[in-house]
């Protein structure tokens, strides 16, 4: 999304929300509490905003190097390439201990990142689970085969992050060459990376690519879905700031839904997907299931800060599609919107819903809580939703007496409300939930 469609006062806002929805699970694990105050600081979730997906134990500092004769990580951060060295890193320990594998921010291109897992492949990680080698410049054909190679031989590697480099979707097709089934990957981490056209709209094979597993030209279905095969374990993909094309997103997300009925979360923050309506259209299209009567599949689908607007949520809300979760923080939604979410709901079975940032204020709240009699029920609740966010959303004390009654009259059997940086309410008021 262009930064120039985004208001001054939303950009202020910006930050908070994606934090806030870049948690990658679903926001119905929030514990519960029995009353939450507007002013309460510990309330707000704690979420990391690294761009790294997994965290290190140790303190980060400029040229570290982890070593230590129990120490169960190799971590290489802010170096140069030609320092890269990880089995210098080693040490005296056995291979056999290491868990995981720490490389960020030190300019490592595909080149490098070839050497170095040649060098790793020649001791055993049984234990390895961990790959982190977000923020460098990896990508290229040789560096995905590179990849694979050491999927191939560390095969419990269940956490992969390879976000802000330069891989495209292409560079990732090596991982198809053992088969289907073949690597125990759970949580993929490609956000920020350019991952390319589909093929049918190259105008020609890229040099780059010229090593790929497959054929550019072939249908894009075809070989994104042997991709994802080849990745049945796949719980969590991170792709915000990603470089995407329609076609191919589609086609992805598609793969995803279909292969994977494990699938939690799927994160697509920050891809402008309010100019791309109709792409919007055919994503959601897959989420919706063969068999209306079947049980929501427990997946979080993250959307924030992709400028959607009340004809995105309209979208959203007539495809019928089964979530548990939806994120839809800093998408410019009106009280129009809201109305339109406020009649999806009792028949979405979505049981978390974040909506902060939004600036509806204390008439949008009224919509979402408007209430059709068609679906109300003394025994059961309006709304399947435990957890709600509604952080900065311009609400005021109107908001909050309207979230009592509401809840008093079992509109949703509440868990986590969010109702912070709200400064139009009066200090220390509470909605009991």
């Amino acid at each position: 999304m262009p930064m120039e469609t985004i208001t001054t006062a939303a950009a202020a806002a910006v930050a908070n929300a994606v934090r806030a929805a870049a948690l990658p699970g679903p926001l119905s694990k929030c514990p519960p509490s029995p009353s939450l105050s507007s002013s309460s600081a510990s309330a707000d979730q704690a979420v990391s905003t690294s761009p790294t997906l997994f965290e290190p134990s140790e303190a980060r500092e400029e040229n570290v190097k982890v070593t230590g004769a129990y120490s169960r990580e190799i971590t290489l951060v802010d170096m140069s390439p030609e320092e890269l060295d990880a089995l210098e890193e080693l040490g005296g320990r056995a291979s056999e201990t290491i868990e995981c594998l720490r490389i960020n921010r030190c300019r490592m291109d595909g080149n490098t990142f070839v050497a170095l897992v040649d060098a790793l492949c020649t001791h055993a990680l049984p234990r390895l689970h961990t790959v982190d080698i977000s923020q460098n410049r990896v990508g290229g054909a040789q560096a995905g085969i590179a990849l694979a190679k050491l999927l191939a031989h560390a095969k419990n590697v269940r956490y992969l992050s390879l976000g802000w480099n330069q891989l495209a979707l292409l560079d990732l097709t090596a991982l198809t060459t053992c088969g289907s089934g073949t690597h125990s990957i759970k949580y993929l981490d490609l956000r920020a990376n350019p991952l390319g056209l589909s093929p049918s709209n190259s105008s020609k094979r890229s040099k780059k690519h010229a090593d790929s597993a497959v054929d550019p030209d072939a249908d894009t279905d075809v070989w994104i879905s042997r991709l994802i095969a080849a990745m049945p374990n796949l719980t969590h993909v991170l792709m915000a700031q990603a470089t995407i094309d329609d076609g191919l997103l589609v086609a992805l997300i598609h793969a995803l839904t279909e292969q994977h009925a494990r699938l939690e979360y799927i994160g697509l923050e920050w891809l402008g997907l309010g100019s791309r309506l109709a792409t919007v259209r055919s994503l959601v299209s897959g989420l919706v299931p063969a068999n209306p009567a079947m049980s929501p599949r427990p997946l979080h689908l993250n959307l924030a800060a992709n400028n959607l607007g009340d004809s995105g949520v309209k979208i959203i809300a007539e495809s019928g599609a089964m979530l548990s979760s939806l994120t839809l923080a800093c998408n410019f939604i009106t009280e129009r919107g809201m109305r339109m979410l406020a009649e999806w709901l009792p028949s979405s079975r979505l049981t978390a819903l974040e909506l902060s940032d939004n600036y509806f204020g204390d008439q949008g709240i009224l919509s979402l809580l408007s209430t059709d009699n068609r679906h109300r029920s003394v025994e059961s609740p309006y709304t399947q939703l435990t957890s709600l966010g509604l952080n900065s959303c311009c609400l005021g004390d109107a908001s909050l007496r309207m979230l009592t009654d509401a809840l008093a009259c079992n509109w949703a059997p509440l868990l986590s409300l969010r109702i912070l940086r709200n400064n139009r309410m009066s200090p220390g008021t509470k909605v009991a939930l």
